[in-house]
């Protein structure tokens, strides 16, 4: 049994992760700004605007995994939202290394979100790897930051890796949950161009990958978690259509409507690129889905 503390333990990933966690025997604590009652998580206070943190959370752990982040998409991003959305992740780090260098904790792993959008909003023919960085725009600087804030956490642990993490397939929350409503009534159409990249990855590999970086002392490094079929926004669209057997002949949604309603925000869904999930697989890592198809039928079957 290890004893793993994590943020963000209470979003779509987090809930996941902690549940597989349990699942496998391990003591779960988490790190969270309003306290939760139960029988199998520790729940500990923290506020990363006023940098406080119970440092009762960090007794006796092993294993940190921080994915704790305000939502890229959530809102509009206006300077007070863009300044939000950098300082919950890097000040967030921060705050975690400051009990470690307090208490003096060494750790037997530390396992660090990040995302694809570190490669920039941007649409191209280019497949991305791990060695490359975006252009200069809000995503991929604030990726850029929010990785190296965790550089100096390597001090204080045998072993960290780094996810930088794909549109997340589930049911339960993110893109997906707000899609199903639409596609289900047979109203569900591409975005844009249609032609922009989607990487993505389903949950259940992401938890899978997760535990690996956690346990499995190969994983030392930055992945992209993603799925290995390269789809653009249309075929996506039209695929998640075919899954749950509706209709698919809504004209593409402008992208001058997205602008209008969410300014430079729609870039998130209008633009995107292909990664490459080589190193990944060279790891020996497995994916339970690694075409849309696949992992669509699973989803909404």
């Amino acid at each position: 049994m290890a004893k793993i503390l994590i943020t963000g333990g209470t979003g779509l990933i987090g809930n996941a992760l902690c549940k597989k966690l349990l699942e496998n025997g391990h003591d779960v604590s988490v790190l969270t700004r309003t306290l939760i009652k139960s029988s199998t998580i520790k729940y500990f206070l923290w506020d990363v605007n006023k940098s406080i943190i119970d440092e009762k959370a960090f007794d006796g752990i092993e294993h940190i995994v921080h994915l704790a982040g305000c939502g890229i998409a959530d809102k509009k991003w206006t300077p007070e939202r863009m300044k939000e959305i950098l300082d919950s992740r890097v000040n967030a780090s921060e705050l975690i290394l400051s009990v470690l260098k307090k208490r003096n904790i060494k750790l037997k792993s530390f396992v660090g979100a990040s995302a694809v959008g570190i490669y920039s909003a941007r649409t191209s023919q280019r497949i991305y790897t791990e060695n490359d960085l975006g252009l200069d725009d809000f995503l991929s600087d604030t990726c850029i930051a929010w990785e190296n804030s965790y550089y100096d956490l390597e001090d204080f642990s045998e072993r960290y890796a780094i996810a930088r993490i794909s549109v997340v397939l589930a049911k339960e929350g993110g893109a997906l949950k707000k899609l199903l409503p639409i596609f289900k009534l047979g109203l569900g159409s591409g975005i844009g161009t249609g032609k922009q990249y989607m990487p993505w990855i389903h949950i259940d590999d992401l938890i899978s990958l997760f535990y690996e970086m956690l346990f499995n002392l190969a994983y030392n490094d930055i992945y992209n978690a993603a799925a290995t079929e390269h789809v653009t926004n249309f075929s996506f669209s039209k695929q998640l259509a075919q899954s749950l057997k509706r209709p698919f002949f809504m004209p593409l949604i402008p992208s001058s409507i997205l602008k209008w309603m969410y300014g430079d925000m729609a870039d998130v869904i209008l633009e995107g690129s292909r990664v490459s999930n080589d190193r990944l697989l060279k790891q020996g890592f497995i994916l339970k889905y690694p075409d849309l198809k696949t992992a669509l039928n699973q989803i909404c079957k």
